[in-house]
């Protein structure tokens, strides 16, 4: 065989990395030649859903291909997740990831994928806080009053949520307060927030952009918020920081994804055409009609980096969760 002389050997080894290199610049530069798409776990109509739309076009618009968006709802975000878990690795499937992809198999042994295993990240995108909040009919108008009935009398005070990073933000906000709600899930924000007005639910741990209306509106009442900081669109409510739940925050971020083994080429064009977005004043006053939405442009392996730290994050919270109850 040639490539057992030495000098071969290596001229061989040259012209193999060469190659490599050049069909690595040939892919990067044929990507994209055609239309892509970005797979939501949410239907039309939300804020994550308008985001997504905004994104796509002005990426479609930066790459010269369409980028369609689909919606496909179901299985606390399984059924995206699948759709673009089995599409081929080649950057044209993106999937629009949440924090509910970590709790999710973390919750659910049917759910055999591990995002952070199963995909890289191309960009965080923007991240909202939640509001604790109580009807009009209540009693409550403070977070010290709900919590000390919730204290004196167990399972007496209901709580509402929906998806699993509200139900388990529910979940540590009661075992850090040494606290028994009776938690009620329910499918989405509008069945939970109708419960909470209504008088059904006492409590509800809600996003906090869709509350918004609401609270000003008179309809409910906004007894904390779960951010670091008081929210700037209702500066008068304290956080639960300051209600006496220290360190205690909850974040639901909202990111593109491709599958892990995805081409280093392709993955880098769209980190810097995401990037190029997430960074543009118009995405920031898009974003600014959200109210309690922050803009969290981080990309490449700093994104990989905070998705790792969020896994574990999720991980430890149900591993918490899990003792406190045996």
């Amino acid at each position: 065989m040639p490539t057992k002389h030495p000098f071969l050997r290596a001229w061989f080894m040259v012209i193999t990395v060469a190659w490599g290199f050049a069909a690595s610049g040939v892919q990067a530069q044929a990507f994209p030649s055609r239309p892509l798409r970005i797979v939501l776990l949410i239907g039309p109509g939300s804020s994550g859903d308008a985001v997504a739309r905004f994104v796509a076009d002005k990426l479609g618009a930066a790459l010269g291909q369409p980028v369609v968006i689909e919606n496909r709802p179901g299985a606390e975000g399984l059924v995206a997740v699948q759709s673009v878990r089995n599409a081929p690795a080649d950057g044209y499937s993106i999937l629009l990831a949440s924090p509910s992809m970590l709790s999710g198999p973390l919750l659910n042994k049917a759910a055999d994928y591990d995002l952070q295993r199963d995909f890289r990240m191309v960009s965080f995108l923007y991240r909202n806080s939640a509001l604790l909040v109580t009807g009009r009919s209540t009693p409550f108008v403070s977070v010290g009053q709900a919590m000390a009935q919730a204290r004196q009398q167990p399972g007496t005070v209901s709580l509402a949520d929906y998806g699993n990073s509200y139900r388990i933000g529910g979940m540590l906000l009661a075992q850090q307060g040494g606290l028994a709600f009776n938690a009620v899930s329910y499918k989405g924000f509008s069945q939970a927030s109708a419960d909470v007005i209504g008088g059904t639910a006492d409590l509800g741990l809600l996003d906090a952009g869709a509350s918004m209306p609401l609270v000003r509106a008179g309809k409910l009442r906004a007894l904390a918020s779960t951010a670091k900081e008081r929210l700037a669109g209702l500066p008068e409510v304290p956080t639960l920081q300051e209600s006496g739940f220290a360190g205690y925050e909850l974040y639901v971020w909202v990111a593109l994804a491709v599958r892990r083994q995805t081409p280093d080429p392709v993955v880098r064009r769209l980190e810097q055409e995401v990037a190029a977005i997430t960074h543009s004043p118009a995405f920031r006053q898009f974003l600014s009609t959200f109210s309690g939405t922050e803009p969290m442009p981080v990309s490449g392996v700093q994104a990989d980096q905070e998705l790792a730290r969020e896994s574990a994050r999720y991980r430890g919270a149900v591993d918490a969760i899990r003792n406190a109850q045996r």
